[in-house]
């Protein structure tokens, strides 16, 4: 064992206490205590760790590593010096890779309604709208409707004033009586000049004036009689009434306020139909016809879709849009649709009812023709199938042979299932 000496005893002159480090001043403390040096104890540390090490060594020889393998999962080699007559080492089973699909990337053939439509956007207006003008120039005296009022046709909407045109009208007809009155008066001396001549005792002359006066009396009896009609006819307009039965949308004129002919007094809106005016891509023209169905979605109204049918048709395209404007008819018997509200739905151009049609992704092609991996069990094989023609600009395919109802077809473009691939459905019970 060794101890630990002091400086003096290596030979060196002793530090001063200010120089002594932590280690030396515990000696030295000891020292003058009269205590032996501490000894050191650090051998049996390093004994400890030899120990260990010709234990690992020891353990290892002993079938250690084989241990050791066993928990990677490593197969245990075989021992040195094993004779000839020892079994071959097994080899690792080939495992079948089994590939997972989600519910939504098969799909169940049934048969169905294939359509070709072609989508069209646009807004909404009234098929009969109106802005009601006043007939005669008169003062309003009284409005009596507002705006997104209902009101029924012959019903009251603007009265204006009559009393002067009630005047008007006496004048007139005041003036076609006196008129009157006098034909009368100038039939009566054409008849007695007529006598006269006959008896010979007036000149011809005086016949033919007196016929001239009665035809121009008679004349200007005609244009009273008519001034007279239009005075009647200046006051039934002077009772502004809805055309038809509508809302109104809008009101320009309050009571006080004087009108000429031609003023607008009121706008009048039916919604019991409305117009859908759609833009079409050009190219599909040779495919429209009037009486085409059309599915809307408008906007606004989420709960509801609706349908009307394409009433004409534009001949001229929207300039610099290659648009081609259509005309489709809605009614809306609900009041729920609005001029002006914006729609987008589609038109069905042609469709074909109990066909068989699938996803045009889930057609593959191969050197042996066209076909789909159909399931059956675990596994999906290979199953020629036979194509009509695409729908829904080209995203089904109608399929005439190969499939029948009820089939369950890959409907994925899943590049790495292969027929005859196992798969495991997620969600299914197994």
């Amino acid at each position: 064992m060794s101890t630990e000496t002091t400086p003096a005893e290596k030979g060196n002159p002793a530090k001063p206490d200010w120089a002594l480090t932590r280690r030396e001043k515990r000696a030295k403390e000891r020292a003058d205590a009269g205590l032996p040096p501490r000894q050191r104890r650090g051998w049996i540390l390093w004994l400890v760790l030899a120990l260990a090490v010709a234990g690992a060594v020891v353990w290892y020889q002993q079938g250690g590593a084989a241990q050791l393998a066993a928990l990677r999962g490593a197969p245990e080699e075989a021992p040195a010096g094993a004779g000839e007559g020892a079994p071959e080492a097994q080899t690792e089973e080939t495992v079948e890779q089994v590939m997972q699909l989600l519910p939504s990337e098969l799909t169940e053939v049934q048969p169905a309604r294939l359509r070709e439509t072609v989508k069209a956007t646009g807004a909404l207006s009234p098929v009969r709208q109106l802005a009601i003008p006043a007939e005669v120039s008169a003062r309003v005296t009284e409005v009596l409707v507002r705006e997104g009022e209902a009101v029924e046709a012959g019903q009251l909407l603007v009265q204006l004033d009559v009393e002067t045109l009630r005047n008007q009208l006496d004048q007139q007809r005041a003036t076609a009586a006196a008129t009157r009155a006098q034909l009368r008066l100038a039939r009566t001396q054409l008849e007695r000049t007529q006598s006269l001549v006959a008896r010979g005792l007036a000149p011809e002359s005086q016949l033919e004036a007196g016929r001239a006066e009665v035809d121009q009396i008679a004349a200007s009896l005609a244009a009273q009689e008519k001034s007279v009609a239009n005075a009647e006819e200046n006051l039934k307009h002077a009772h502004v009434t809805a055309p038809f039965s509508g809302v109104i949308s809008d009101r320009t004129v309050d009571p006080g306020a004087y009108v000429s002919t031609g003023s607008p007094l009121v706008s009048l809106v039916d919604l019991s139909s409305l117009e859908f005016e759609a833009a079409v891509p050009v190219r599909y023209t040779p495919l429209l016809a009037p009486g085409q169905r059309v599915e809307l979605s408008v906007e606004g109204v989420t709960a509801r879709d609706f349908s009307g049918t394409v009433d004409r048709i534009s001949p001229v395209a929207i300039e610099g849009t290659r648009m081609l404007p259509v005309y489709v008819t809605l009614a809306n018997p609900e009041g729920l649709l609005r001029g002006g509200m914006f729609a987008a739905g589609r038109i069905v151009l042609e469709q074909l009812e109990g066909a068989l049609g699938i996803p045009a992704d889930a057609l593959r092609e191969d050197s042996e023709g066209t076909f789909v991996l159909k399931r059956e069990g675990d596994r999906v094989i290979r199953q020629p199938v036979t194509l009509a023609r695409t729908w829904e600009a080209g995203a089904l395919a109608e399929i005439t042979q190969g499939l029948a109802p009820g089939d369950v077809i890959v409907a994925q473009p899943l590049d790495q299932l292969r027929p005859g691939s196992r798969i495991l459905v997620v969600g299914e019970d197994q």
